[in-house]
């Protein structure tokens, strides 16, 4: 019995192994995106449905106190405070939600409240959404609303009075925004 050669051990030649890397490599470009697209959807979908379950507490908060939560406004507090102290009335006393939502796309590093403007506080009365915004800019412009909620979308930027459209790619520019009673948003 002699030695056997090199050439007949069982094995993958380096052609092969290449190939099977080029292969690997391609279905994962194809994946990758997939999944950071669903990953996006997911998060629209889910600061949709958290302002659906804001509003639906601010309307019971509403039933109660013939009011909604104030915006304090006047206080000269920062944003995420004064949004803080706004939403805190849907928790204390009367838990009207178990707890404040988190905004999935406020900030990649510190995750933070939905944005709130109580246009009635402001203004008592429901006013036009394009109180302080240039008109002419979403198809939405001439709705009144008693209060807003707003989340930056998937850009994180805010780029109010744009409203997101996934149409323009999932990470397209725009805010999510719910409108409260009196106004209408594209759903």
């Amino acid at each position: 019995m002699g030695r056997r050669r090199l050439s007949q051990r069982p094995g993958f030649t380096l052609i092969e192994l290449l190939i099977v890397v080029a292969i690997i490599g391609i279905l994962a470009a194809i994946a990758i995106p997939n999944f950071l697209q669903a990953q996006t959807r997911s998060k629209v979908a889910r600061a949709k449905a958290d302002m659906r379950n804001l509003s639906l507490a601010m309307e019971t908060y509403y039933s109660d106190h013939n009011k909604y939560p104030p915006e304090y406004l006047f206080e000269g507090l920062p944003e995420t405070t004064r949004v803080m102290r706004a939403q805190a009335h849907l928790t204390t006393p009367i838990p009207y939600i178990s707890s404040i939502p988190l905004d999935p796309f406020k900030s990649r590093w510190e995750p933070s409240l939905y944005w709130y403007y109580n246009w009635l506080e402001r203004y008592g009365r429901l006013v036009n959404v394009n109180v302080h915004f240039h008109p002419g800019t979403a198809p939405w412009y001439d709705q009144v609303a008693a209060y807003m909620l707003t989340s930056l979308g998937p850009d994180y930027q805010a780029n109010f009075p744009i409203p997101y459209d996934p149409t323009n790619g999932v990470v397209s520019i725009g805010d999510i925004v719910r409108l409260g009673p009196g106004g209408k948003m594209p759903e």
